[in-house]
C-alpha cells in the first residue's frame, strides 16, 4: 500500500507544480508598456493582463482559478472560455485521443506482424523505412493532405480524420517496440523449453511471450499519450475541430494568459490521469508489479 500511495502521489504532485510554474512563467513575461519590445501594447491592455493574472496581489496566482470557479470567462476578450466550455472542449479532445490510441494499437499490432513476417533482407529494409517516414513527417502535412477529402467529399468525419492522422507515428513507434521485445523474448530459454515440450508456437506467443512484453508496452503509453495530445493541437486546427487543441493554440496566439495557465494545468492533469491509469493496468496484469506494491 505505501508503494501504491507513493506512485499516486508522484503523478498527482505534477499538477500543482505545473499550475504554479506556468503562472509565474507567464507573469514574468515583459508586458510593461515602457518595455521597448512591447511598446505597441496600449496601457489598458497591459492593465487587463495584470488583472487577469492577479499580478502584484496577495495570492494572485489563484486569480485564474477563482474566476473559473465563479463561472467567469477567462481571458481578456470574447475569445476567452468559461469552465463549462473548457470541460466540453477537453472532453472532445479526450474522445479524439482515445480513438487515436485505439488506432495506434491497431497500427502497432499490424506493423509488428509485418516485421515478423518479413524476414528476408529486401522486405526487411522496406519495413525499416516505414518508421523513418512516420517519425520524420510532421502531423500537419498528412492533415493538410486529408483535409480536402473531409471538407469537400465528406468521406470521413473530422474527428476520425484527426485520429487517423495523429495515430500513425505513435502506432509505428509502439509496433517497433513490440516487435523488438517479442524477438528478444523468443530467444529466451523458457520459449525453447516450451517448444521442446510440444507446445505450439502460437500458444507460446499467446500464453507466455505477449504477457511478458505487455509491461514494456505500458511504459510507452505515457509518451504516446503526450504525443497524441500534442499532435491533436495541429490536427484540430487543420480540421476545424473546436476542442482543446484549437483552444490552446488560439489562447497562445491571442495572448489569453489566464486561459494558457488553466489549459496548461489541465493538460498536466490529463497526463497524470493517463499515468495513474497505466499504473492501475500494470498492477492488474503484471504479477511482479503487483508483488512490489504489497
Amino acid at each position: 500500500m505505501p508503494n501504491v500511495l507513493r506512485r499516486i502521489g508522484r503523478h498527482v504532485a505534477v499538477i500543482p507544480i505545473v499550475a504554479i510554474a506556468s503562472y509565474f512563467l507567464i507573469a514574468a513575461l515583459p508586458l510593461g508598456a515602457e518595455d521597448e519590445s512591447k511598446r505597441q501594447l496600449p496601457p489598458e491592455l497591459v492593465a487587463s493582463y495584470r488583472r487577469d493574472l492577479g499580478i502584484g496581489e496577495p495570492l494572485g496566482f489563484l486569480r485564474p482559478w477563482q474566476k473559473l470557479v465563479r463561472g467567469e470567462r477567462l481571458g481578456t476578450s470574447a475569445q476567452g472560455v468559461t469552465g463549462e466550455e473548457l470541460v466540453r472542449k477537453i472532453s472532445g479532445s479526450v474522445g479524439v485521443g482515445c480513438l487515436a490510441l485505439g488506432l495506434s494499437l491497431v497500427w502497432a499490432l499490424g506493423f509488428a506482424l509485418l516485421r515478423l513476417q518479413l524476414q528476408r533482407p529486401r522486405p526487411s529494409a522496406i519495413s525499416d523505412v516505414i518508421p523513418a517516414i512516420a517519425f520524420g513527417t510532421p502531423v500537419f502535412i498528412p492533415a493538410l493532405l486529408l483535409a480536402p477529402y473531409v471538407a469537400e467529399a465528406g468521406h470521413l468525419l473530422p474527428e476520425l480524420a484527426a485520429a487517423l492522422v495523429i495515430s500513425a507515428w505513435p502506432g509505428v513507434f509502439l509496433g517497433t517496440l513490440l516487435i523488438d521485445a517479442i524477438r528478444a523474448e523468443l530467444t529466451r530459454d523458457y520459449v525453447r523449453t516450451a517448444l521442446g515440450k510440444g507446445l505450439a508456437a502460437s500458444a507460446v506467443l499467446r500464453r507466455h511471450v505477449i504477457p511478458n512484453v505487455l509491461p514494456l508496452l505500458l511504459d510507452s503509453i505515457g509518451p504516446v499519450a503526450t504525443a497524441l495530445l500534442a499532435g491533436s493541437f495541429a490536427a484540430e486546427r487543420v480540421f476545424g475541430l473546436p476542442y482543446f487543441g484549437q483552444l490552446y493554440v488560439v489562447a497562445v496566439l491571442q495572448k489569453q494568459v489566464a486561459v494558457v495557465v488553466v489549459a496548461t494545468t489541465c493538460f498536466a492533469a490529463l497526463l497524470a490521469a493517463v499515468g495513474l491509469t497505466v499504473e492501475a493496468v500494470r498492477i492488474l496484469i503484471d504479477p511482479r508489479t503487483r508483488a512490489a506494491t504489497e
